[in-house]
């Protein structure tokens, strides 16, 4: 069986979890950063890695023999030996253990090997009798932390072939896109998908399709025998739901036309949006169903007042309309009768992006690529960024070399003509807080964007304190995604104190990120709401390591709107005048501060 439709997110999840299975092994740490980075760089990538030769491949920086090789083996058995004889080593329940607050490899490792605990279900119970203190090097205090940590996991449930229990929602809305191609080919006019993917949730359990038709059972039948379908695991005149190759469930339905608007918002949710929704109409006598907005009279729903449009169902409740987004059952329906629903950011406001990387450090594309494909995306100014030196995984900049690659910028500048330039650089902060340029050399930076990428065990005051102490410096200008999590690989970095961080960050005039790539989305929803109300401005960015993954920067409008932020909070829908003229403000007010 040929698995070359495997997607990229689907080889990325097989290249972690190499990594995860060589770090269970003690396997030298630059070999487990190299399938991580090959893992990112191929998950970005503008073209199916299985689809490419292997000329194609070694051509991509940062991809060589072996990870070329493993792709073709990937195509042909949906593995590769060395994960295969790796994945002998371990029961697959062992990986999820490393989700657990305080289990990292060496520690999953040793009770795997003390205890025979290969399992979250495990791990609880070795919990629960005490054992695990006893281990040399344990002790009670992480004991419960993994009852506290593992009471979040579900039981037995484990990834399959490295696919997560969850899709990031940039996978999922990539493969919904092709499914919704796929229906327009069936005849379908008017298709869209639902559930959590459409109120932008960072991951989703699954794929909810909608279309308006007549479902007479054909185009079910059809859908159920598309490429990414698996297996059909019901089927009905209506309703096709699949396992997609994916890894991942996707329910279709059919509903007619004069019920699409009702029926996409039903199936939309959330849940707790539908309850309020349901509640407001049986006040004003009605009721609200998949099948339209109807008087309580109406038993057989046969007369709706609204279905056709979401826009005429909310109107019929006397709402503002309410986006997508913000359907979560958190105050939305009360602000949206007040008229107080706030215009979200939209993509089209954004002018520009300020975090990205170049193969200066662990880029993959040159400087010169990337800023072609910034003009390609239509930004109107762009800030071509990279590491500094303090950070050892990758090669990063000192001062010198930052200033000597604004040079190249400036050479761009000419054949560029519609684009305005700058430099930044992504400015490790160190455990004490400190960045890794002097107060001189930061000065002579376009834009600082700091960022934590080391010792993320310390307890919260402790990093807590770390960023307060960063922002101290007059040239920190934002901070970037600063929980250091990794969704799926990576739990946040400590418990930061986020109401003293935006405290300070609106006193200092400092920033804060939300960062676009799929596995970070960090600030989250909840945080960029926090920070908002706390005053604090907002940098959206794709942290792109590569031409493509500069589309990131649509998630991370998307995390924007869930916040409920509009484009004056967010430095992005500035011009370029008005950000350079920010951040001479904000670093006069901070010098004048630190006096």
């Amino acid at each position: 069986m040929s698995h070359s439709d495997i997607s990229n997110a689907g080889v990325a999840a097989l290249l972690y979890e190499t990594a995860e299975l060589l770090e269970l092994s003690s396997e030298n740490q630059f070999r487990i950063r190299a399938y991580q980075k090959a893992a990112r760089i191929i998950d970005g990538l503008g073209k199916n890695a299985a689809a490419m030769s292997r000329e194609e491949l070694l051509a991509v920086n940062g991809i060589g023999k072996g990870i070329a090789a493993h792709i073709s083996a990937i195509k042909e058995t949906g593995a590769f030996p060395e994960l295969e004889e790796l994945r002998k080593k371990f029961p697959p329940g062992l990986r999820e253990m490393l989700k657990v607050e305080g289990i990292g490899a060496k520690r999953a490792r040793l009770l795997y090997e003390k205890l025979g605990v290969d399992s979250p279900a495990k791990l609880r119970a070795a919990a629960r009798s005490g054992e695990i203190e006893k281990i040399e090097g344990l002790g009670e205090k992480l004991q419960e932390n993994i009852l506290a940590g593992s009471a979040c996991l579900p039981a037995g449930r484990e990834r399959v072939h490295g696919a997560p229990a969850r899709m990031l929602y940039w996978p999922a809305l990539k493969l919904a896109g092709e499914l919704i191609k796929e229906l327009s080919l069936l005849g379908f006019e008017r298709a869209a998908y639902a559930g959590s993917l459409r109120r932008g949730r960072e991951t989703v359990g699954d794929i909810d399709l909608l279309a308006a038709g007549r479902p007479d059972g054909s185009a079910t039948g059809r859908f159920a025998k598309l490429e990414q379908v698996e297996r059909v695991l019901a089927l009905g005149p209506a309703k096709a739901s699949v396992r997609l190759k994916a890894g991942i469930q996707c329910d279709f339905r059919i509903v007619p036309g004069g019920v699409y608007g009702a029926a996409l918002n039903y199936f939309t949710g959330s849940k707790e949006h539908n309850i309020v929704l349901r509640e407001l109409a049986r006040k004003k006598g009605l009721s609200l169903s998949e099948y339209g907005l109807c008087r309580l009279s109406d038993a057989e729903q046969k007369y709706p007042l609204a279905a056709k449009t979401e826009q005429e169902i909310y109107e019929a409740l006397g709402l503002q309309f309410i986006p997508p987004e913000l359907r979560e059952g958190a105050g939305e329906v009360e602000l949206a009768s007040k008229k107080l629903v706030p215009e979200l950011v939209t993509l089209a406001d954004i002018k520009g992006d300020a975090h990205n990387h170049t193969d200066f450090s662990d880029g993959q594309n040159s400087m010169e690529e990337m800023v072609r494909a910034a003009a390609e995306c239509g930004f109107s100014w762009y800030f071509a960024g990279d590491h500094s030196k303090p950070l050892g995984v990758v090669h990063g900049l000192d001062f010198k070399e930052y200033s000597s690659t604004r040079d190249e910028l400036s050479a761009l500048a000419s054949r560029f003509p519609a684009l305005k330039l700058g430099r930044s650089i992504e400015m490790e902060i160190l455990k004490d807080g400190s960045f890794g340029f002097t107060d001189k050399e930061a000065a002579g930076t376009e834009l600082v964007i700091g960022a934590v990428h080391s010792s993320f065990k310390l307890a919260e005051t402790a990093m807590t304190e770390r960023m307060l102490k960063a922002m101290q410096n007059p040239y920190l200008d934002a901070v970037a995604h600063p929980s250091g999590r990794l969704i799926g690989r990576r739990d946040p970095a400590g418990a930061l104190d986020y109401p003293r961080l935006f405290q300070a960050a609106a006193r200092t005039g400092t920033a804060f990120e939300i960062n676009g790539q799929p596995d970070r989305q960090d600030l989250t929803d909840l945080t960029a709401r926090m920070a908002g109300e706390a005053g604090v401005k907002i940098l959206l960015s794709t942290d792109a390591h590569s031409a493509g993954q500069l589309a990131y920067m649509s998630i991370a409008v998307t995390v924007a709107r869930r916040a409920g932020l509009t484009r004056k909070d967010i430095l992005n829908s500035l011009s370029y005048g008005d950000f350079c003229e920010w951040i001479r403000e904000r670093r006069s007010r901070a010098l004048k501060g630190s006096r």
